[in-house]
């Protein structure tokens, strides 16, 4: 993190890769403003993709309604043209003293003249994902805030079930929290036994849809999944994640590992949750799913550049079920 968030100023540039922490940096903001600002009034959010620094300047050089500031956040401002950000540098470099515009992105150019600007007369703060091997210990802390304590060895387990993502790991903390009841301190076999059976089905169906090669299953779990929330982003992590466990499973099965207990020690996975590798990794040969991996690597520069990166991961779904 290039700075933390403190007293308001009149811009900041938040960036990363990590979602959940860009959202609780905007929620850190939103309190701040709550004391000088009514944001049932005096909040804009706008999306690069669909905006203009125009639409972007106006909204933050209009005066706030009966408060002293006006928050006007504009989310994926990276996907604005260079000629669009180039007006905005215009802008903070003189921005207006009753307005806090707040730029939200994924990756920005420390040498750009946007990141300068921001850097002399607001707040520039990255917030990137933890390493790997710092999840399970962001585990046990998302519990003591729920007033509850876990192993490191329960929070591995919990990290191995769910993947690097510190949103989903956040609902299935509150889904162990919840069937927990009033006991404060939880073991590594509860959460897996909560994990077996609070698992989200759609999110299972939707990757066991993919691993059979139904491609009618996957497209209609990805609506599903997309329509309660999740981001395409997510759904593409964990799609990609099974190309590579079957892969993985192929060349354990023609070893002779075909056993769940195998598979999942390996794959360091739980045994419920690879039962049904084997059968998905028989659905494909070896250069089929080389094949998929080399089109993923594809696909994700696409949904990174595409105004429609649904549209990308869709095709590729398609064309990891085709026969």
């Amino acid at each position: 993190m290039a700075t933390e968030i403190g007293e308001l100023k009149p811009v900041y540039l938040i960036y990363g890769t990590e979602e959940r922490r860009l959202a609780q940096a905007l929620d850190r903001l939103k309190r701040s403003l709550s004391d000088v600002a009514d944001l049932d009034f005096n909040l804009v959010t706008l999306r690069g993709e669909s905006t203009s620094a125009d639409e972007i300047i106006a909204a933050a050089n209009t005066m706030p309604f009966m408060s002293d500031r006006r928050l006007v956040i504009v989310r994926d401002f990276d996907r604005l043209s260079k000629a669009e950000i180039d007006r905005i540098v215009a802008y903070v470099k003189n921005p207006s003293p009753t307005t806090t515009l707040v730029l939200v992105g994924e990756k920005v150019d420390r040498r750009t003249a946007l990141y300068a600007a921001v850097d002399a007369s607001g707040v520039v703060a990255e917030y990137k994902a933890p390493k790997k091997s710092e999840y399970p210990q962001q585990v046990v802390e998302m519990f003591e805030a729920r007033g509850r304590r876990i192993g490191r060895d329960a929070a591995e387990a919990l990290v191995r079930a769910v993947g690097y993502d510190l949103s989903r790991l956040a609902m299935e903390v509150d889904k162990v929290v919840a069937y927990a009841g009033d006991e404060r301190t939880l073991s590594s076999s509860q959460v897996e036994e909560v994990m077996s059976t609070t698992a989200e089905t759609s999110v299972f169906e939707f990757l066991d849809g993919l691993g059979s090669r139904d491609c009618r299953i996957a497209l209609e779990r990805l609506n599903g999944l997309l329509d309660q929330g999740e981001t395409i982003y997510s759904v593409h992590a964990l799609a990609v994640r099974r190309i590579r466990d079957l892969l993985s499973t192929e060349a354990l099965v023609r070893r002779g590992q075909s056993s769940p207990k195998a598979i999942a020690a390996v794959l360091r996975r739980l045994d419920w949750q690879v039962k049904d590798f084997p059968r998905q990794a028989h659905r494909f040969d070896r250069g089929e799913l080389i094949s998929a991996l080399c089109a993923a690597a594809r696909m994700e520069a696409e949904m990174k550049t595409s105004r429609d990166p649904r549209l990308a991961f869709e095709r590729w779904i398609v064309s990891v079920c085709e026969a």
